[in-house]
């Protein structure tokens, strides 16, 4: 009975491993610094692509800075990067939330960049063996977001 469970548990975990996905992706990273030059960590970025909300959004590649101010994105697995295309970018600046059940943190940018709009930062993501998005600027008492270096 017991190898009969293991071969079901085994049977279940296979199929549920996945090698192909439905969009090719390409590593991407960036930074995120303040005004000053500090490093920014614990900025959440992501890329939301115009053409995917308009079909569902399956995903958004997303990325969180680190104690260097620097990102990289995932779409499917850790670090995987992003897929070919036009997107708006996001920011939140929140310290993490240390369990599920704790209150959502508050956004250090009062959520002004939490959400794509049509005045949003932009990206190409390119087939390339990596893209760096450049350096963005972060100013939490102006509340503004410039990219410094592309």
């Amino acid at each position: 009975m017991s190898r009969f469970f293991v071969l079901i548990i085994l049977s279940f975990l296979a199929g549920c491993t996945r090698t192909e996905y439905a969009n090719n992706t390409y590593p991407v990273s960036g930074r995120v610094q303040t005004s000053d030059g500090t490093p920014a960590s614990d900025v959440r970025v992501t890329l939301h692509s115009s053409k995917i909300i308009a079909e569902g959004d399956p995903f958004r590649p997303s990325g969180m800075t680190g104690d260097d101010g620097i990102f990289q994105l995932t779409t499917y697995e850790t670090h995987d990067g992003a897929p070919v295309g036009s997107y708006a970018i996001t920011f939140r600046w929140a310290e993490p939330q240390k369990t599920l059940f704790d209150p959502i943190p508050k956004d250090r940018l009062r959520n002004r960049f939490a959400l794509p709009t049509e005045k949003s930062l932009t990206c190409e993501v390119r087939n390339a063996e990596s893209q760096d998005l450049g350096t963005f600027e972060v100013d939490p008492k102006k509340l503004t977001i410039e990219r410094v270096n592309p």
